[in-house]
């Protein structure tokens, strides 16, 4: 007898089988879980490394094509590609799907501790990005000045990123795209040539004179107060 036969036969044993799977899916699905924002990581890591001062040349050569020879090694690695800007450079490795990105952030991690002799004095150490859904962010606010714009980004930082990082649950908050006060320098070339200095050498002094240096403390009754030796120099040649 096919079951088709029996299907016909019997039609309320029929009806009660649908009936059964239709109680039985609508209960699998009122204990489904439902997550609008799952953890899911990519296989994808990014190694940022600036190298102030230096230009695309320079860093395609002395940092970029370093780095690339030697996390070419990296266990299943799929593919490396590779951005060389001013001061900065990208390095970004897939590796192939089904690989833990965790044990393959420690391994690229080894190598950076490989190569990093290999790298010029001044080049800072790189950065390890992840990507995963806990990085994208939730909301994005848009804010414009007309009267404050020099001031906006201090008003966005104490008024609005501050109090929401206090908010339980929140990850970070972050202020982009706002003005920052900044001390722009300008030199002179002739007049660099004519007392043999560098804008490097520049660089270096003001960031060296320009310092808060701690001076201590003051016991005073029940009160214990730091002292901090502000050290500013200004140069005009």
């Amino acid at each position: 007898m096919s079951l088709y036969s029996s299907a016909v036969k019997k039609p309320i044993t029929t009806a009660l089988c649908f009936v059964a799977i239709v109680i039985i899916g609508l209960f699998s699905l009122s204990r489904l879980s439902i997550d609008l924002l799952p953890d899911i990581e990519t296989n994808t890591i990014m190694v940022m490394t600036a190298y102030p001062g230096a230009s695309a040349s320079d860093i395609e050569t002395n940092v970029t094509k370093v780095m690339e020879n030697t996390l070419n090694t990296v266990t299943n690695l799929k593919h490396i590609t590779s951005q060389s800007k001013e001061n900065l450079s990208i390095v970004t490795l897939e590796f192939e799907y089904g690989t833990d990105i965790d044990v393959a952030t420690n391994d690229v991690r080894d190598k950076l501790d490989i190569v990093e002799t290999s790298l010029p004095d001044n080049v800072e150490n790189p950065i390890i990005f992840k990507f995963g859904t806990d990085d994208i962010p939730i909301l994005i606010l848009s804010v414009t000045a007309e009267e404050s714009m020099p001031a906006l980004y201090k008003i966005l930082d104490d008024k609005v990123a501050n109090p929401l990082k206090r908010i339980g649950g929140v990850g970070s908050v972050s202020v982009t795209g706002a003005p920052e006060r900044e001390i722009q320098v300008y030199c002179d070339p002739q007049k660099l040539e004519a007392y043999n200095l560098t804008v490097e050498g520049i660089s270096g002094i003001i960031a060296q004179e320009n310092l808060n240096t701690p001076g201590g403390s003051i016991d005073k009754r029940v009160t214990q107060k730091s002292i901090t030796t502000e050290r500013v120099t200004l140069f005009h040649y």
